[in-house]
Formats: structure tokens, C-alpha cells, sequence
């Protein structure tokens, strides 16, 4: 699969002979001066034969390897480090799940660890690595994946005086989508100041964010390239104290972020967002009351703001017209009896969004109740809300959850529903339904066997939209034996989303509010079966086989995908070596493309042994 050393592979292969000149006869620690360090890995020698269009069609003979130096300097509070490379680990040759030959390093260094003035420094490089372009709740697309990456922090912990933080990171690399010609090129830089302090009985934090996302995709519908820029700043900082009155408490943040997002194709979207929260926490003896303030001046521009600080750019420029909400909120709860809480809301929700003023008050009602006796384990919560607006009462909604967990012998149930009416989301204008529910089924059998299926579904949408919203559902299953355990999984979701660098982000306002032409109807199914089994003492055979399908459609991406994926590895250990063999058959489509789908059959053979070099 590997075996010729291309130019990304040569600091591989040094890294390589580095854990070969330690491999060499256990002699304990290191000691030189101050210095002391310990080396050990694995190495291995595998034979690999492998055609397709991943790889070059070649049989060979070359090595593989991980392993792990550890130090210290001095004293480990003063300076450690550890260094852990890997060179040539696949799915067929090792416990690796990246399809292609993964190679890389992951180093750290801490300095005064024990002092009030701690530091390190983390380095970071992976080479040809499997990675997933995502979709909302199911097994992506297949990536192959280059990546760098360099964070460095430092604290003063000094007691008495304010803590403070600063870090700093600088990531980079690229990702090809395989089965089509779209390549991603990404570059973040990012820098991180906290501090703490207590100050007359209060207990503040601060903060800074300044973060850099720079994406160029190339390979997009009809040949096009884009580029996406992300700018954001963050500010926050929060206060809390107690109240000399039975343990209440009051607290209080804010926090203002400014964002800026430039598409070559669709523009520039920015913006800045103010936001206050102010809870006052009242424990009453019968009826404790919580208050609640919330003050934004940027509805929209909330979640692209939330978007860009996690590095997820719009490919697409979103529409942000002016817009500022507050909201109030006093709840309360009585217990009736031991088992039955009565509780209460009323909420008032001000918003003034696109030229428009929007008031809604929601009163709401729920009871809660524990089950004894014959019903024992059966928990529920029913409750409804009033909500009206300038216009008057627009509806009642209702909320209500129930679960039921309970031991039959060897059988163990778990059940559970959710419902939720009208809960305001983003935008006051817009409401939403919830229907979430699940079960769990545990049976042990005699001679240690257990069976184990867990189900769940979730549906939510937009009442004044039809058609958007998202849906997901999922089944898994084990039999856990012991020396063999089978699982199978299946998952479905469908939705609207937007386009971002890293994937499809399902979108949580209505589509129309997204901007024209930016939302993605997006439909994913994945499922997949794994085996493992323990035939002999220190023999593993594992196998798993998995199937991806997705749709997207929209002006941006049209496209039908399919990915499969088979492996199976077996090891057999014999004191310090490891016996292996193993077998991969990839394919993966993407009908938007004009390239031929990514197809790979690999199998190799291999013998490792484990060595302690100082």
C-alpha cells in the first residue's frame, strides 16, 4: 500500500529509524546528567499487496511502527516531554482505522509543571490519515487527510492574585474528498486569555477569543473553486456570589462577539452581538423562585457567529438583517407529596427582528410523578403552555416526557418519550414541535452472555414551514460473549442544513431565514456490522463491513453518494512478537463528480515485535 517513500513520507521514515536506534537491548532508564528518558514501541515487518486507484497496483516488503519516548530534565515538575510517532499504520496491518497508510507524530512538552507558573508546548503532524466530511447524524464521506499543527500556553497561578491563561495555536492542512476532485486547504490560528478571581465575595471569570479560519475548496459543482474567511473576537466575562439567605445565589455574564465571514462566491457576511444573562436564585422554604434575564442584540448573527468560533465558515454568506430580543423569566415549584412536584413559569420574550416587533408571553404549567410499587420506575412530566402575542393567544401547547426503566429477572427495560410544543427557538416567530422517544432491551444469558438493543428516533420541526425541520433515527445492537461479541448498527437522517468547510451542519432556523439558495436538503443511511472474536488465548480475529448512502440537493450541491467498507485483522501474540494478517476492500462514489469513484483492495502480512529500548 505504502512501502515507496514519497516526499511527505521521509520525515516518516526518519522518525522510523529513530524507533529503530532505540529498539535496542532493555537497559533500563536513561540517565545523563539531569536528563532521564525511556523509549519503547513496536516495529513491524509486513509484506502488502494492493491494487486500485488509492494506491499504486504493488506488492512489497516494508515496515511499520509506533513508539513512545518519555522524559524528564532535572525534575518532571521542572521540564518533561514525550514524543509518540507512528509510520505506516492502516486498517489491515493494525488497530488503525484510516483506509490509506497514516503516518505522523504527537509531541509534549511541560515546563514547571509544579510551580505557579506552568507551561507547555504540543507539536503535532499526521500524513495520509482517514478522516470523514461530515453529515448530521450519520457516517460521513471518507477523506484522506494531511495535517499540522502547533499549541503553546502558559498560566500564573499565584494564590491571592488573579489566575491568568494564554494559549496559542497555528493549524493547518488539507483534505481530499475521495471519489470526486474536491480538495479542502484550512489554516486557523487561535488566541486564548482567561483569569479568575475572587473578589468580595464574588466569584469572577474573564476571558478573550480571537480566532482565524482560512478555507479554500477546490473541485465544487461545475469545476468551481471558493474560498471562505472567518474572523471572530470574543469577549466574555461572568460574576456569581451567594445570598446570606438559605444558600440562594445570583449571578451575572456577558459576553460581545464580533464576526466577520468573506465568500468568494457568496459574499460577506459580519456582524457584532451583545449578550447579557442575569439569574437571581431565591430558595424560599415552600416556594424557592428563579428569575431570569436574558438580553441579545444580534438574533442571527448568534449562530453564525457560533459557526465561525468552531471553525465550521459558511460557504455561503447568511442574510443578518438588524434585530435584538430580551426576555424575562420567573419559575417556581411546589412538592405536593414526596413523589409529585408541581411546577410554574411565565415567560415574556420581546424581539424587534427585521423592521417587525414581535412580543410573546408563554405561561406554563408541568406536574412531575414517581411511581411506586407495581409501576416502579415509571417517571413522568406533563405539562402545557399558553403563549400569546399582540395578535392574542396564538395556541396551547403541551410538553411532556415519561420514562420506565425496570428489572424482569434477567431482562432489563428501559423506555422513554419526549414532547415538546411551541418552545421558542431562535426566532420568537418561529416555534417548534419535538418528538424524541427510545428503548433499551439487556437480557443475560447463562455462561456470561448479554444482548443489548438500544433504539431512538427524533423529529423536530418548524410550524410555520412545512417541509423543514430534521429527522433521525437509529438502532444498535450487541451479543457480548466471552470470547466473541457482534454489534450491528443502522442510522437515518434527513433535514435541512448549510454548507460549511468540515461538512453539512444542520441549520437550527427555518430555511428561509438561512438565506435564499444557501439550504441543503440533505438524506444520509449508514449501517454496518462488526465481529470480534477469541478463538485461542491471545489470538483476535475482528471483521466489520459498513455502508454509508446520502443525498444532498440544493443550488450548491447536488449529488447521490455511497460509500462501503470492508476489513477483517487477525493477530496472534507470542511473548514479544505479534503474528497479523489483514484485508481491506474500499469503494466510495460521489455522482457530482467527474472523477472514477475511489476504489482500494489491500491485504498484508506482517510479523511485530515490542521492544524497551532504554
Amino acid at each position: 500500500m505504502l512501502w515507496g517513500i514519497p516526499e511527505r513520507g521521509k520525515t516518516g521514515l526518519v522518525l522510523l529509524i529513530a524507533m529503530a536506534l532505540s529498539a535496542l537491548p532493555a537497559t533500563g532508564q536513561v540517565a545523563v546528567g539531569d536528563l532521564h528518558a525511556t523509549a519503547n514501541g513496536q516495529l513491524s515487518s509486513v509484506y502488502t499487496g494492493s491494487f486500485g486507484n488509492l494506491e499504486s497496483n504493488e506488492h512489497s516488503l516494508g515496515f511499520a511502527g509506533t513508539g513512545t519516548i518519555a522524559g524528564d530534565y532535572y525534575n518532571p515538575n521542572f521540564l518533561s516531554f514525550s514524543l509518540l510517532p507512528y509510520y505506516g499504520r492502516s486498517q489491515d496491518n493494525s488497530d488503525s482505522q484510516s483506509i490509506t497508510d497514516a503516518s505522523g507524530y504527537t509531541g509534549t512538552v511541560h515546563i514547571f509543571a509544579g510551580s505557579h507558573f506552568p507551561g507547555f508546548v504540543t507539536a503535532n503532524q499526521t500524513w495520509n490519515s482517514s478522516g470523514t466530511f461530515g453529515i448530521p447524524d450519520v457516517a460521513g464521506l471518507t477523506t484522506e487527510n494531511s495535517n499540522r499543527g502547533l499549541n503553546i500556553g502558559w498560566s500564573e497561578l499565584v494564590p491571592g492574585l488573579p489566575s491568568f491563561s494564554v494559549s496559542y495555536g497555528d493549524n493547518s492542512g488539507t483534505s481530499n474528498l475521495l471519489g470526486s476532485d474536491t480538495s479542502t486547504r484550512f489554516k486557523t490560528r487561535d488566541l486564548n486569555l482567561g483569569s479568575t478571581y475572587n473578589l468580595a465575595g464574588f466569584y469572577m471569570t474573564g476571558g478573550f477569543i480571537h480566532l482565524n479560519n482560512d478555507t479554500d475548496i477546490d473541485g465544487l459543482e461545475d469545476g468551481e473553486s471558493e474560498s471562505a474567511i472567518g474572523r471572530s473576537n470574543q469577549y466574555r466575562f461572568t460574576a456569581q456570589r451567594g445570598i446570606p439567605y438559605n444558600n440562594s445565589r445570583f449571578s451575572f455574564g456577558y459576553s460581545r462577539s464580533s464576526y466577520n465571514s468573506d465568500d468568494s462566491l457568496g459574499g460577506e457576511s459580519y456582524g457584532t452581538t451583545d449578550n447579557a444573562v442575569a439569574n437571581f436564585n431565591v430558595r424560599f422554604p415552600i416556594l424557592p423562585v428563579n428569575f431570569t434575564a436574558i438580553y441579545t442584540d444580534n438574533l442571527l448573527g448568534s449562530f453564525e457567529q457560533e459557526l465561525v468560533s468552531s471553525g465550521e465558515t459558511p460557504i455561503a454568506s447568511i442574510v443578518s438583517p438588524e434585530s435584538h430580543s430580551i426576555s424575562l423569566e420567573a419559575s417556581t415549584y411546589y412538592n405536593v407529596l414526596p413523589r409529585l412536584v408541581v411546577g410554574g413559569y411565565v415567560d415574556r420574550t420581546q424581539q424587534y427582528f427585521a423592521g417587525q416587533n414581535i412580543g410573546v408571553t408563554q405561561v406554563g404549567l408541568n406536574v412531575n410523578y414517581g411511581f411506586l410499587k407495581k409501576l416502579k420506575g415509571l417517571l413522568f412530566n406533563v405539562g402545557c403552555v399558553d403563549t400569546a402575542n399582540q395578535q392574542g393567544n396564538t395556541r396551547l401547547g403541551f410538553i411532556g416526557n415519561a420514562s420506565y426503566d425496570h428489572y424482569f429477572g434477567r431482562w432489563e427495560i428501559g423506555s422513554f418519550v419526549r414532547y415538546d410544543q411551541d418552545v421558542q427557538t431562535l426566532l420568537a416567530m418561529y416555534t417548534i414541535s419535538t418528538l424524541n422517544y427510545g428503548a433499551s432491551i439487556k437480557h443475560e444469558f447463562k455462561h456470561d452472555v448479554r444482548w443489548v438493543v438500544v433504539f431512538n428516533s427524533t423529529k423536530s420541526v418548524f410550524e410555520q414551514q412545512s417541509g423543514d425541520g430534521n429527522h433521525g433515527e437509529s438502532v444498535s445492537m450487541m451479543l457480548i460473549g466471552t470470547r466473541a461479541t457482534l454489534s450491528g448498527n443502522y442510522t437515518k437522517s434527513n433535514g435541512v442544513s448549510i454548507l460549511t468547510a468540515t461538512g453539512l451542519v444542520a441549520t437550527p432556523v427555518p430555511a428561509a431565514v438561512v438565506s435564499p439558495g444557501n439550504a441543503i436538503i440533505y438524506d444520509g443511511t449508514s449501517y454496518g456490522v462488526n465481529l470480534s472474536v477469541n478463538p485461542v488465548k491471545r489470538m483476535v480475529i475482528s471483521t466489520s463491513w459498513t455502508r454509508s448512502l446520502s443525498g444532498t440537493t440544493s443550488p450548491l450541491l447536488l449529488s447521490n453518494n455511497g460509500s462501503t467498507n470492508y476489513y477483517g485483522l487477525a493477530t496472534y501474540q507470542y511473548r514479544k512478537l505479534l503474528f497479523s494478517a489483514g484485508f481491506t476492500k474500499f469503494n466510495q462514489t460521489i455522482s457530482s463528480s467527474n472523477t472514477l469513484p475511489s476504489m482500494l483492495t489491500s491485504y498484508s502480512f506482517g510479523v511485530s515485535r515490542w521492544f524497551k529500548g532504554f
